[in-house]
């Protein structure tokens, strides 16, 4: 049935092979007649070829053998099979060939899309991402395929004799190859009776209601998982107000240890602090702080510190802990902004205009995008700033912007009928940017006050898709664009941040904010909040600290003094 399948790059790197064993025309005719195939017909003769084009394509080679190709973005793939074996006539083997290559084509996509997902990426030696899927894993998924195909191909039907051809009408075989539904049986009045297994045969509607009903099941079954999932309960919600967000940084007793060596009344020098603030980079390093982030910091202290007469070890102390911890706030708070207020502030509630009026006005809502890589909690994070803007008196849209990634659509309207919120969708395959235009529209009409705009995760060298991000912002200039990293991302984050920025910049503007997310698994190692502001200049406006909706919380900037130097 099938000499052989193969999956290999332009450049002619093989990621995936099968051939039959044995071979179906002969052991020693079928690789050769493979390696002909890949290497001079296609190669030489279709993809060297700028007329042959890309559909599947369907030719014979020498021997009996023919074979059917597609060719992706980043791949090709090629179905060789020995039509004299199949009986019938060839175009039935053809269009076999030619579903089994698609089906290939759509799960070795899925699999590439899912490489691109996980999380345990890792950069190869030419610093690009390897998104080819594990030979061995694939070949199970095509092993299933292969199969199904053998049990579908049983089942074609054989050609009309041409017996059968003459009793044939021309106006039968036109209905039934356009149509293309299933054989249904009719009483003609010459049967002695129509019986009650007929009748049911002919009853589609049964059937029909019960896959409907089975679907509406499914979707109420996942519906209410996510709720369990999310939406918080009132237990959930008294242990959020029970919890203090105003602590007094202390420091621990292994940092005060640093300044035991000083003594008080004399005039500080730059290498009385140079072993104590060497020990005390060394400790914010080791809470994920950049190494030259955490240097900065205590060249910073140093200087305001040298030429300073202390009276005592204590005042040294005290000394380099005030300075150390104004530095750090200092950056931590720098830009910081306050998102409820811009929107109340845009939907006019300081001036007294109540949500009818703006629906009315057809005012054009505050428009937050939310974007970042695969994998990193972006579309749940939206789904918590919706929560969070709902239980404050806003009315949120959210817009499901991802248009590439399969099952996005479907993930963000089980997040909006969580929230009883509204949702704008077109579906897949559809330009990011007009979707987002067409939905700020619509919340202008229907009176929202913020639309949340959820787009594409991508890695961040990703051209096309970065291109496609810039036009979003471009075209629909929204009023914030915040960046979802996570807690424990290090320096990636930086990579992150300055392509991201280098796309939105393109639209003449520039990242606002961040959201951290998985803020919750750092324990102390919470460097990467001070990282990523003092490099880049912008606020992380929320940290997400658990699954469920409300768990979003602004940065508590002396928690995050508290955990650096505990």
């Amino acid at each position: 049935m099938l000499e052989s399948l193969t999956i290999f790059t332009k450049g002619g790197l093989i990621l995936y092979q099968y051939t039959a064993s044995p071979s179906l025309v002969g052991a020693s005719d079928g690789p050769s007649h493979t390696k002909q195939a890949i290497n001079t017909t296609i190669i030489q003769n279709i993809l060297c070829n700028p007329t042959t084009g890309n559909p599947c394509k369907d030719f014979t080679i020498s021997g009996g053998l023919s074979f059917v190709w597609k060719q992706e973005a980043s791949y090709i793939v090629v179905a060789i099979y020995p039509d004299i074996l199949f009986e019938g006539p060839r175009q039935y083997l053809r269009q076999w060939a030619t579903i089994l290559v698609n089906r290939v084509v759509t799960e070795y996509s899925k699999l590439m899309q899912q490489q691109q997902e996980d999380d345990s990426l890792t950069e190869n030696e030419n610093n690009s991402f390897n998104t080819n899927p594990n030979a061995k894993a694939f070949d199970k998924v095509f092993k299933v395929l292969l199969e199904e195909s053998k049990t579908q191909k049983s089942q074609q039907p054989k050609p009309p004799t041409q017996s059968d051809a003459t009793t044939t009408s021309t106006s039968t075989k036109s209905a039934i190859s356009s149509s293309g539904k299933e054989k249904r049986t009719w009483d003609d009045g010459m049967s002695t009776k129509v019986t009650e297994q007929t009748l049911q045969e002919l009853d589609k509607s049964k059937k029909e209601e019960t896959d409907e009903s089975a679907k509406e099941q499914a979707e109420a079954r996942a519906l209410e998982e996510a709720r369990q999932t999310y939406l918080p309960d009132e237990a959930d919600l008294l242990e959020e107000d029970d919890q203090d967000t105003t602590t007094t940084p202390t420091w621990s007793s292994s940092v005060t240890g640093l300044f035991q060596q000083l003594t008080g009344n004399k005039i500080l020098s730059g290498s009385d602090l140079d072993q104590p603030l060497k020990a005390m980079e060394d400790l914010l390093v080791s809470k994920n702080v950049a190494r030259e982030i955490a240097h900065q910091l205590c060249d910073n202290v140093k200087t305001a510190l040298v030429g300073k007469r202390l009276n005592s070890m204590y005042r040294v102390q005290t000394a380099v802990q005030q300075a150390m911890e104004s530095t750090v706030q200092k950056i931590l708070n720098n830009n910081q902004v306050d998102l409820l207020r811009a929107v109340l502030t845009k939907r006019g509630s300081s001036g007294g205009l109540t949500s009818s009026l703006f629906s009315k006005q057809s005012k054009r809502p505050y428009v937050i995008t939310v974007m970042g890589i695969n994998g990193i909690g972006k579309t749940t994070s939206l789904a918590k700033l919706a929560y969070y803007f709902q239980s404050h008196d806003c009315k949120p849209l959210l817009v499901a912007g991802d248009t590439f990634r399969s099952g996005a659509v479907e993930q963000l309207t089980v997040h909006a009928k969580c929230l009883n919120v509204d949702i704008y969708t077109q579906g897949y395959s559809k330009d990011p940017s007009s979707v987002a235009k067409a939905a700020i529209a619509q919340a202008s009409d229907q009176g929202n006050d913020v639309v949340l705009i959820d787009t594409a995760g991508r890695m961040q060298n990703n051209v096309p898709l970065m291109k496609a991000l810039g036009k979003l912002v471009q075209e629909n200039r929204p009023d914030f664009c915040i960046l979802v990293c996570e807690a424990l991302v290090g320096h990636d984050g930086l990579s992150q941040y300055r392509m991201f920025q280098q796309a939105v910049s393109s639209g003449g503007r520039g990242i606002d904010g961040m959201i951290l997310t998985k803020y919750d698994t750092v324990s102390d190692k919470v460097g990467a909040a001070l990282t990523l502001t003092q490099e880049t200049g912008a606020p992380i406006v929320f940290c997400g600290t658990g699954q469920k909706y409300h768990h979003l919380r602004k940065m508590n900037v002396n928690s995050v003094v508290n955990s650096l130097f505990s």
